[in-house]
């Protein structure tokens, strides 16, 4: 089973080899890495894995003194695989087969591995790690998984908004000049 894990650990020389080495040990064979966010004593990374035994391998990666578990579920595909879905949405809103209503929570909620993508008027009344809510043109995007979002997804987020909402646009202008 393929399985996507983000853990903390430390910023420091050797850090990511003894994590590897923990999920090599625990059965798991790294697929991919991608760093989500560094701080300045931390990193957070999101590893791709493949293992016969999620229950072990979580267990692993929870009793290692220097890596916090943060999430661990199936996959939704590899690092790579987000930018054929950025395009896949980007072309679908540029070509009118999906309106930005549906196309933003699909696009950005599949991004950022939401387990809830909802078109809103307001955004939620409290503030919720889990939750983000992202101002649109129409509204607001609300999403939600069972863990934080960070802020580097926020900021990457707002950037893809802008350029679907600006796609979405020169889609429209297209077919009000081709409609003259």
């Amino acid at each position: 089973m393929e399985v996507f894990i983000r853990c903390e650990i430390p910023d420091v020389p050797g850090a990511l080899a003894t994590l590897a080495g923990a999920i090599a040990e625990a059965g798991g064979d790294i697929l991919a890495v991608e760093v989500a966010e560094t701080g300045p004593e931390t990193v957070i990374d999101d590893l791709w894995v493949t293992t016969q035994d999620i229950a072990t391998l979580k267990d692993t990666i929870e009793h290692m003194a220097d890596a916090t578990l943060i999430h661990a579920s199936p996959s939704r595909g590899l690092p790579g695989d987000a930018t054929a879905r950025l395009a896949a949405g980007i072309d679908a809103l540029l070509t009118g087969a999906m309106s930005p209503e549906d196309g933003l929570p699909t696009l950005i909620g599949g991004l950022l591995r939401a387990q809830s993508a909802e078109m809103s008027v307001v955004g939620p009344e409290k503030k919720n790690r889990r939750m983000l809510a992202l101002p649109v043109s129409n509204g607001v995007l609300v999403l939600e998984r069972e863990y934080r979002f960070l802020d580097s997804e926020s900021q990457r987020a707002r950037q893809i908004i802008t350029v679907c909402e600006h796609a979405t646009r020169l889609a429209e202008d297209l077919v009000d000049q081709s409609g003259r």
